[in-house]
């Protein structure tokens, strides 16, 4: 054994293991990775992927100034965003989704580690699960260098962060990368061919339809042969290599169809829908409040004009008092592609920060969607006053239906999080969240996603003088209409009716009886 290898066999033995049951009634024994590993494996990803985008950006920013300069141009035009700014922040956020699901479960760094991620079953993570502890490093990171990812991996038995709590996942050693086989014998070559087997058809090859077949035996012969190695030969290099060879074919065998293709297709005809209709209680909750709040505002400042100065801020005052609209001539001052960029970062901080406000037993949200929607109501009411209502309602009505309800469902999944953790609903306080931070979180990424088209619309249409009333009316109306529709799954061929469960990631391929559990080593 080399040193490096028995130095991660050191490691790996002051951590618990993730044990996972198993139909054939010896267990899946998986090393779990502990704090220090995982920050080690961060650190190299976070180094490649900062290279990656200051690269981009520093190639961009010469490319574009036509010399060697990074400075930003006095007034930057839609290429500088498109090309500059935008490319390295894409490469900065999506560096971990997008390669984990390429990589099936692993980055640079966690392979570099020797790590990759499985289910608490043992199997390999749907794209679901991946994109679920990606929302949730934004709560693990908050509010700046990950303290609460690292607190809660330190203080959990698995080491877990709440991304992983979320996302049902567990990040374990890869003990293939460090298992040797054992000397040549009548069986050795049985555990090797098996080995050699799994590796395959893991990657998606097969010799033969008989192949996949005979994996099913070497699973059977695994088993046996590792339960003996447990009870006779514990430690020796024979019993390492069972416990690697038949985690590997368990993986293999149980794992969910790799396609990101038909995992993007039923994230969104399936388990979007079905976690919109989950939470629909939450929703209209939160519907209903914001509604009420806005009431509030609204009349407080219609009875009491001086409360304005509670909501708004004095160079808004001003600007109405004199009978203008503070929007008026947004787009001479800032370029659409800027203000869109702008409003599409401030919207999609003030819906995070309504869902993650949700964790603190919902009373976050409360206090969110209470004082956005007092200030709604407070500065209509006060541009009323002023006889400008019409043109705030003309300015909001093309791109606010929509971000009004991100909010809403924002805050509404958030309090569905804070509610599992007050009453927990499915056994443990733990699994509670882990179900309600797995709905929440695909709500969110539909958020995400709608709040694209509000910050485009914002930048390009509402602030535009040219563009008629109707017109601002009829976009809105359509925009939010495709937003049910998004929520409804009717995009991807989703029938209209009833909505049933839809199961996801390796659960739907995972048999019943697994069930999982943590054992220190």
């Amino acid at each position: 054994m080399t040193s490096a290898a028995a130095g991660r066999r050191g490691m790996q033995q002051a951590t618990p293991d993730l044990l996972a049951r198993s139909v054939t009634g010896v267990e899946v024994s998986l090393p779990v990775a502990g704090p220090g590993a995982r920050s080690f494996a961060f650190l190299i990803d976070w180094t490649i992927r900062a290279l990656l985008a200051i690269a981009w950006f520093v190639v961009a920013a010469v490319t574009y100034n036509g010399a060697w300069s990074l400075a930003q141009p006095f007034n930057p035009d839609a290429l500088w965003f498109g090309l500059v700014l935008t490319p390295p922040a894409a490469i900065y956020c999506l560096y971990h989704p997008v390669l984990e699901i390429a990589m099936r479960g692993r980055t640079p760094g966690k392979r570099i580690a020797g790590l990759h991620i499985v289910t608490r079953e043992g199997s390999s993570p749907g794209i679901g699960a991946i994109l679920t502890r990606n929302v949730f490093r934004i709560v693990d990171s908050f509010p700046l260098l990950y303290p609460i990812g690292l607190m809660t991996a330190m203080l959990t038995p698995e080491h877990v962060r709440v991304g992983d709590i979320a996302a049902g996942t567990v990040l374990v050693y890869d003990r293939t990368r460090t298992a040797v086989a054992p000397v040549t014998t009548a069986r050795g070559a049985l555990w090797q061919s098996a080995a050699a087997r799994a590796a395959r058809l893991s990657g998606g090859k097969a010799d033969s339809d008989a192949d996949a077949v005979q994996l099913a035996d070497d699973y059977r012969m695994l088993a046996h042969d590792l339960a003996r190695a447990r009870a006779q030969i514990p430690g020796s290099r024979a019993h390492e290599f069972l416990e690697a060879t038949y985690a590997h074919t368990h993986a293999t065998l149980y794992k969910p169809r790799w396609s990101p293709g038909r995992g993007l297709l039923a994230l969104f005809r399936d388990q979007i829908p079905q976690a919109a209709h989950e939470l629909r209680s939450h929703i209209a909750w939160s519907t209903a409040i914001f509604v009420l709040t806005v009431a509030s505002g609204y009349a407080l400042v219609r009875l009491y004009p001086g409360l304005i100065a509670l909501f708004s801020s004095p160079e808004l005052i001003a600007s109405v008092e004199k009978g203008q609209l503070w929007t008026e001539g947004m787009l001479n001052v800032v370029p659409s592609s800027i203000l869109s960029l702008q409003i599409l970062t401030n919207n999609i901080v003030v819906s995070l920060v309504a869902y993650c406000a949700g964790f603190v037993f919902g009373l976050g949200t409360l206090y969110i969607l209470g004082l956005n929607g007092m200030m709604l109501g407070a500065v209509f009411a006060f541009t009323g006053l002023h006889g400008l209502e019409g043109s705030l309602l003309r300015f909001v009505v093309a791109h606010g239906l929509v971000e009004i309800s991100v909010m809403c469902l924002s805050g509404a999944a958030g309090a569905a999080v804070g509610e599992a953790l007050i009453r927990p609903k499915h056994g443990s306080r733990a699994e509670s969240f882990r179900i309600a931070a797995r709905q929440s979180g695909r709500l969110l990424l539909a958020c995400a996603m709608l709040l694209v088209g509000s910050g485009i619309i914002e930048g390009y249409i509402s602030p535009d003088p040219d563009v008629p009333l109707w017109a601002h009316v009829a976009i809105g109306v359509a925009y939010w209409v495709v937003m049910i529709a998004l929520l409804r799954g009717w995009f991807f061929g989703r029938r209209r009716g009833k909505l049933t469960p839809a199961a996801s990631g390796a659960a739907a391929h995972t048999p019943q009886s697994l069930t999982a559990r943590a054992t220190p080593r």
